[in-house]
């Protein structure tokens, strides 16, 4: 039986499938099993899929009859076929640099609570070429890269999800019997909820690295969802199912609606009146909120970090 499990889920994004699918293949670290899933895509995806069929690392190939409507439900999917120990779900647009996996293996297997790794990624265009901007925040790793859970999602889950992208992630099967089924019922925003189910089982681990390449394009579910406001109602629902595990402290609570308040006033979306109705412990601040939080951002008082 292979150590990890690598699950490509794909929707539509032929293009990408063979720079990705050869990354995982090229990787140093060759204990893996390959699930390749389609949800039942229109474009040339089947066939380029197809042409894996028979490759030893390939264990399974699945094509929906019909359109599933959510990346997590092929997640799910993936997870009931996985044999492997630990999981990586490696997004179909994305690519991954050929030590990936050995350094994220070395590091889960050298603790035992530690329940998932992430490295650093970059952008990249949709013709592959690396863009200027960065996802990353390398001044928050801190000793060993290496935290308890909980601490890390106070610190730097809260104000924002920063296991921003899956192909980034390796963590262990066993944590998905901490994780509510609550993220498959998102459209954009469920792996928020997901990666603070497994976080808070154990400790975190981050890699120091640029493993990960994180494509950008317009097709993105992400994208769409930003532009339509979905994403705001999503983000709340997310932070409020954190906020049910981790106690805030009255100044913490004030600061993050400050954030949030300040991120809904900032943004060109329809319905922000209604979602101040329906979120008022987040999005319903005051301007003494939103002038608290830019003070935070300074002086550190929460603990919390944008």
């Amino acid at each position: 039986m292979s150590s990890v499990s690598v699950i490509v889920p794909n929707y539509n994004y032929a293009p990408y499938l063979k720079e990705r699918i050869d990354s995982i293949l090229a990787q140093t670290c060759q204990d893996f099993e390959l699930i390749l899933l389609d949800d039942c895509s229109t474009d040339d995806s089947r066939a380029v899929l197809e042409t894996y069929r028979g490759n030893p690392r390939v264990s399974r190939i699945v094509f929906n009859e019909s359109n599933s409507g959510s990346p997590f439900l092929q997640w799910q999917k993936g997870f009931s076929l996985a044999q492997g120990e630990y999981i990586w779900i490696a997004e179909s647009d994305d690519v991954a640099e050929p030590t990936f996996l050995e350094e994220s293996l070395r590091r889960l297997t050298s603790d035992s609570s530690i329940q998932m790794t992430f490295s650093r990624s970059v952008y990249i265009d949709a013709e592959g070429r690396r863009m200027k901007a960065t996802p990353d925040k390398p001044a928050l790793y801190e000793g060993d890269g290496v935290y308890e859970g909980r601490r890390f999602a106070l610190q730097r889950m809260l104000f924002r999800n920063v296991i921003y992208n899956a192909s980034m992630v390796v963590f262990r099967k066993e944590a998905l019997k901490g994780v509510s089924d609550e993220y498959s019922s998102y459209r954009s925003c469920g792996d928020w909820v997901f990666w603070f189910d497994v976080m808070v089982q154990g400790r975190v681990a981050e890699i120091p690295l640029t493993l990960n390449r994180f494509r950008q394009h317009p097709a993105k579910v992400t994208v769409r969802a930003d532009k339509s406001g979905q994403n705001l109602a999503e983000n709340a629902r997310c932070v409020r199912h954190m906020l049910e595990r981790i106690p805030l402290t009255p100044l913490q609570r004030q600061c993050l609606r400050g954030r949030m308040t300040k991120r809904l006033n900032e943004r060109d979306v329809c319905g922000k009146e209604l979602l101040k109705e329906q979120y008022p412990d987040l999005y319903g601040g005051s301007w003494r909120d939103t002038a608290l939080y830019e003070l935070d951002k300074l002086a550190g008082w929460s603990g919390m970090r944008a």
